[in-house]
């Protein structure tokens, strides 16, 4: 009897993916400053902060192995801080992919592989087609191999671009993240994904009028802020719960990544004569764009790639302000809430008013230092500062975070903008010098008086050439001794107080032990 024994191979079954989109998404993102910013200005480029952005999404997941793909995510993911939630049986595989579809994407991809190009001839219109390897390229010039030699791509002067023979898998169109899950049964399921991003910032931009001031130095000035917050990467987060923490958070730095927008496809042509024919001055051509550069799209071409960056626009005029961000205690940190959604665009910037505070009481000193130990400065021009108090009473008591700011004075032609000044963090009852730059309206003239092995005498003359009376701090070395009259010490260094009338001057004369 013949036994007939069938073997029965099982077929692996695919994982089935799913594509999560971003517009189906409900956004939170948290905005951390640039530790290593200071008082200066964002990065525009790519600011150097981070934002912790957590995306909640209702999806389908089928019965079986599928791989879920969150597509939009911030190019600038910290991939080993992204945490999903939510799914039956958890997370098996975690991956990002980074390779974004571009010219230069495309060109990266198919290095070592053949491409179409195509090139027109200008003077019949005759379309000629040939197999080309590339060898190298996109950053520096794109370099084929085709039956004639070795060339560069758009050298020939023809009108020439290269044809792929299909879409690499390991391309995106968007950033995205996809994981790997196992489900028992296909259910219906809310996932939230929450990670960690670079290419962000925020900072403080303050919009300050200063009115007129009284004839006591005092005035009573309304203080507007503004929160900023820059994206510096290609994805938009449209409809998002927007907040922004002020302080400096513990964070350990991670690994360099990419700043996934991939560069630009730039090509390179090198001149054809021999050495000796080529002008010293020829430069080597350059197009930005897949799309070749036609004559009469040089010009455009070049004033592009050439211009100058456009400097920051100056912060908008304080309006009314219909929403205000509102300010919560997180442990030492401060945390602004935006009490409506807002749309965070690729690229861009997003202001929302934070501080609203009329009727703050400062007054306006000049101050400067032009005598140090062993040496003076023979005419210094001193800087107005407005002074105040972070208090309550004084009409601020709260916290204000370090950025940039605009003074403006009431004139006859209206708001006259006085000068910018940098802000540092300040909390409450912290006292407060915002600087105003140097002006020669109110100046100190040092001379030498008298000279001696163990000291010097130095006359000050500090004159005020303004239409009204000023207000003057001096500092001065803190060995000074023989403190002479209207000088005591401020926080343990001389300083000379002293008021000058309009169009006049006072001096006074002081001794610095020599060491």
């Amino acid at each position: 009897m013949l036994a007939l024994i069938a073997f029965v191979v099982a077929t692996p079954v695919a994982a089935q993916s799913v594509v999560v989109s971003p517009s189906a998404a409900t956004i939170s993102m948290t905005v951390y400053r640039d530790p290593y910013r200071g008082e200066g200005s964002i990065n525009r480029n790519w600011p150097g902060g981070y934002a912790l952005i957590t995306e909640t999404r209702t999806i389908n997941i089928p019965a079986g192995e599928s791989v879920i793909r969150f597509e939009g995510v911030s190019e600038g993911l910290f991939p080993e801080t992204a945490i999903v939630t939510g799914l039956p049986n958890g997370v098996r595989e975690k991956n990002r992919d980074a390779r974004l579809l571009s010219a230069a994407g495309l060109v990266d991809a198919y290095l070592k592989r053949q491409v179409t190009l195509t090139r027109t001839d200008r003077a019949t219109g005759k379309v000629r087609e040939q197999t080309a390897l590339v060898t190298s390229g996109p950053d520096g010039g794109v370099i084929l191999e085709t039956e004639g030699g070795v060339e560069a791509l758009r050298c020939t002067g023809l009108p020439e671009r290269m044809r792929y023979g299909g879409l690499p898998k390991d391309l995106s169109a968007k950033p995205t993240l996809s994981v790997i899950t196992n489900s028992t049964r296909a259910v219906k399921a809310t996932v939230t994904l929450s990670y960690i991003a670079g290419g962000f910032d925020w900072q403080a931009n303050y919009v300050l009028n200063a009115g007129k001031f009284a004839d006591d130095h005092q005035i009573d000035m309304d203080v507007f802020g503004w929160l900023t917050i820059a994206n510096g990467g290609a994805q938009s987060f449209p409809g998002t719960n927007l907040m922004a923490v002020a302080g400096k958070p513990n964070r350990v730095g991670n690994a360099a990544l990419p700043k996934a927008p991939l560069p630009q496809l730039v090509l390179k042509c090198w001149p054809a004569q021999r050495t000796h024919e080529v002008p010293f001055t020829l430069p080597y051509t350059e197009y930005a764009d897949e799309d070749f550069a036609y004559d009469e799209e040089i010009q455009v071409e070049s004033a592009r790639l050439f211009a100058l960056p456009m400097a920051a626009p100056p912060p908008p005029p304080a309006p009314v302000a219909a929403v205000v961000a509102e300010q919560e205690d997180l442990g030492d940190l401060k945390l602004y809430r935006v009490p409506e959604r807002v749309d965070v665009n690729a690229k861009g910037q997003k202001q929302v008013a934070m501080i609203v505070q009329p009727k703050a009481g400062f007054r306006r000193v000049y101050k400067g230092q032009s005598i140090y130990n062993g040496w003076h400065q023979p005419l210094l021009n001193l800087s107005p500062a407005l002074v105040g108090e972070n208090k309550k009473e004084k009409g601020l008591g709260l916290p204000l975070p370090s950025g940039q700011g605009m003074v403006f004075e009431n004139a006859d032609m209206g708001n006259q903008l006085v000068g910018e000044i940098t802000v540092k963090d300040r909390a409450i009852g912290d006292d407060i010098d915002w600087f105003l730059p140097a002006t020669p309206a109110v100046r100190v003239n040092t001379t030498l008086a008298t000279q001696t092995k163990k000291s010097r005498s130095y006359r000050l003359v500090l004159s005020n050439s303004n239409p009204f009376a000023v207000s003057a701090e001096i500092k001065f070395p803190d060995t000074l001794r023989n403190l002479p009259k209207g000088m005591r010490r401020d926080d343990g260094i001389p300083t000379w107080f002293v008021t000058v009338p309009a169009n006049d001057s006072s001096d006074i004369t002081v001794e610095v032990p020599l060491q």
